[in-house]
């Protein structure tokens, strides 16, 4: 009995910080390159894909409150199933549109790829922990 114990909260502990580190990685996408101080390379993204210039600046601040109301989304419905698929289904999408706008930004340090892996990852263990039920 005490070892179904542990090994429930030892679950509850892993999906909580693959949650937390989840929320994290789509709070600060969201905020610090779109909200904050906008990357050059988010709005050199839109522009490749035919953004007009002057429309860029709006659409990378709606994607960084997008991204930041899925971070708090994650966290409060992390029970559910549904925002560790949305992120899962997500990834593959913006590596493919970051690759399709500029294949050079693959070989770069912290470029969209192993982002995706990561936050993938993470998705991929809150679901394999999360509560029967959700």
């Amino acid at each position: 009995m005490r070892a179904k114990r542990t090994a429930a909260a030892r679950s509850q502990a892993i999906h909580a910080i693959a949650v937390g580190g989840l929320a994290g990685v789509f709070a600060y996408q969201g905020v610090v390159p779109k909200l904050w101080k906008f990357d050059d390379g988010d709005v050199a993204t839109w522009q490749g894909i035919g953004l007009p210039a002057q429309r860029t600046s709006e659409v990378v601040r709606a994607l960084g409150v997008v991204e930041s109301a899925f971070a708090v989304v994650t966290l409060a419905r992390s029970k559910k199933r549904w925002p560790f698929v949305m992120a899962l289904a997500t990834m593959p999408a913006i590596v493919v549109g970051a690759a399709i706008t500029d294949r050079s930004i693959l070989t770069k340090p912290f470029n969209p790829a192993p982002l995706a892996v990561a936050v993938a990852c993470l998705a991929g263990v809150a679901l394999a922990t999360q509560p029967e039920g959700g």
